[in-house]
């Protein structure tokens, strides 16, 4: 059999070590992917409603932990029609009641994170629809030693769900409803009614 020349098995190394340094170099893909809008969802739409339907989650999150805002300052930062404001309110009362138990068992969280993930969005005649994964981190009051040593840094949950929003008279957008699509089991720590389904059913 006749052996590779000396140049053959050069190029093949330099083709390999280039190969290497393209995977070592190729971009770190940060944050979610880009959601997938219909067509009657622009991007300037998308994106506020994004950012209204993340900070709300974000808000609700935060009644968990130890850093909570009042009910009346986490209340003042939404953007939510007057039917909706009442009942965003009665649940960061019952999220912020939660989070004092939970410290009363030393079960407290530091701090919250949410990402939303949009899978669609759709604007029709001043009311818009997003479907969405919010993506939620609680963090457990851990040092970096104990994290190290194998316990758990947070309580990390997905939950797919569907929210609306209507414009309001000065044409911003207001979130008018949020429904959680679950098909049963037990819901996360950022759901006021996580004890409607009974595990052993």
């Amino acid at each position: 059999m006749v052996s590779p020349g000396p140049a053959r098995i050069v190029a093949a190394g330099m083709t390999a070590t280039a190969a290497v340094l393209a995977l070592i170099y190729l971009p770190v893909p940060t944050g979610p992917p880009p959601p997938r809008t219909t067509s009657s969802a622009s991007a300037a739409d998308t994106t506020e409603l994004t950012r209204l339907a993340e900070e709300y989650l974000q808000q609700r999150a935060d009644m968990l932990t130890n850093a909570r805002p009042t009910v009346e300052a986490a209340g003042g930062r939404l953007r939510t029609t007057p039917a909706m404001a009442a009942r965003a309110r009665s649940e960061l009362a019952a999220l912020a009641e939660k989070g004092l138990r939970y410290e009363d068992i030393d079960i407290g969280y530091t701090k919250a994170r949410v990402d939303v993930e949009v899978t669609t969005a759709n604007v029709t005649d001043g009311t818009a629809t997003l479907q969405l994964t919010d993506h939620t981190r609680l963090y457990f009051a851990r040092t970096p030693q104990q994290v190290e040593d194998g316990s758990p840094e947070c309580e990390e949950s997905s939950l797919p769900r569907t929210m609306t929003f209507a414009r309001g008279a000065d044409g911003r957008w207001l979130l008018s409803s949020d429904r959680v699509d679950e098909e049963g089991g037990p819901l996360p720590t950022t759901e006021v009614d996580e004890a409607r389904f009974d595990p052993a059913a």
